[in-house]
């Protein structure tokens, strides 16, 4: 197996042109398309490491997932309610968010936020979305909504 990487600005390159060609042909409903992306990188190396079924003790071993795997500099979460307010810091795919607001089209995607969002269902068993991405001063803020419980 080859173990050569490749170019963050290449990488971030490709996943704007695929987001951007998503917008074009879906519009707003792409962004319910795109809440799976990391799904594997997810289950190989976060869950093995999400043990707590309380959500700020998921997004702190996310959080040391990501700031190893060189993906961000730091997360934080905060709880009101059914609401999760993530600041994400640091994400090294912000540049493909900025290319898309020159366009103004708003954050389709966060794969941070995804790996809660996975956690969340898999330690809990609750469905959650992310309702909304904003770019703040070079971090993200994202708010994820939590669901009832799923009844099985």
């Amino acid at each position: 197996m080859n173990e050569q990487t490749i170019a963050k600005d290449y990488a971030n390159d490709m996943i704007f042109e695929l987001q951007k060609a998503f917008w074009d042909e879906r519009g707003k409903g792409a962004k319910f398309r795109l809440t799976t992306l990391g799904r594997d990188f997810f289950n190989s190396k976060c869950l093995p490491r999400v043990s707590s079924p309380e959500i700020p003790d998921m997004v702190a071993a996310i959080e040391g997932v990501l700031k190893e795997s060189g993906i961000v500099m730091g997360m934080s979460v905060v709880i009101d309610g059914r609401l999760l307010r993530v600041r994400i810091e640091g994400c090294v795919h912000r540049p493909v968010e900025d290319r898309l607001a020159t366009f103004d089209t708003k954050p389709l995607a966060c794969l941070p936020a995804n790996m809660i969002t996975l956690a969340i269902d898999r330690k809990l068993n609750r469905p959650s979305e992310v309702a909304e991405i904003k770019l703040v001063d070079g971090a993200c803020e994202v708010l994820i909504v939590l669901f009832e419980k799923k009844p099985f």
